[in-house]
């Protein structure tokens, strides 16, 4: 993800576009290949590429500042990163409106009601302000136990992980 894309969703982000009408453009924007191939081409006029949007997103009744971002968007060259740029406001909307989005990954499925409870109240242990989405994902390659991973953090509750920590008490590193 560039810095650009980042950027280019902090603007989103501030003209208080809603995530609902963000959704919609970047189903609509992903849906169709075509439409990427177009509005990245660069032999293809920026007036042509201004009417399709307009009729692409007028069957979606895409609000006008969202169609106006992506023209924009098209005009400076960031349409090849509108798939970041979307990934980045989904992010920062989060981020403004404290949704935490976690990922549990456990070993199998017969603890993962149980395990799920456990993260749930240790991730609001360490985030009480945020409301926690949680994800779950299963992975063979765990003993047992359960991993998480939240804000670029991974908690390690798993068998392997508790046997390292224990490891490296006794050995003091």
């Amino acid at each position: 993800m560039t810095q650009a894309a980042v950027n280019n969703a902090i603007v989103l982000h501030r003209l208080s576009v809603s995530r609902e009408d963000v959704r919609r453009a970047d189903e609509l924007y992903s849906k169709t290949s075509e439409l990427q191939k177009i509005l990245t081409n660069p032999e293809i006029p920026l007036a042509k590429k201004y009417d399709i949007i307009d009729k692409v997103f007028a069957l979606d009744d895409t609000k006008e500042l969202m169609k106006n971002f992506i023209k924009e968007m098209c005009k400076l060259g960031y349409c090849d990163e509108m798939r970041e740029i979307f990934d980045s406001y989904y992010r920062i909307d989060d981020e403004a409106n404290h949704i935490l989005k976690a990922e549990l990954i456990s070993a199998d499925s017969s603890d993962e009601d149980d395990n799920a409870k456990q993260a749930q109240d240790f991730l609001k242990s360490r985030y009480p302000d945020y409301t926690i989405e949680l994800t779950k994902t299963m992975d063979a390659d765990l003993l047992g136990g359960y991993v998480i991973r939240a804000h670029h953090k991974e908690y390690d509750r798993s068998f392997e992980g508790r046997f390292c920590q224990l490891e490296r008490k006794l050995t003091g590193r």
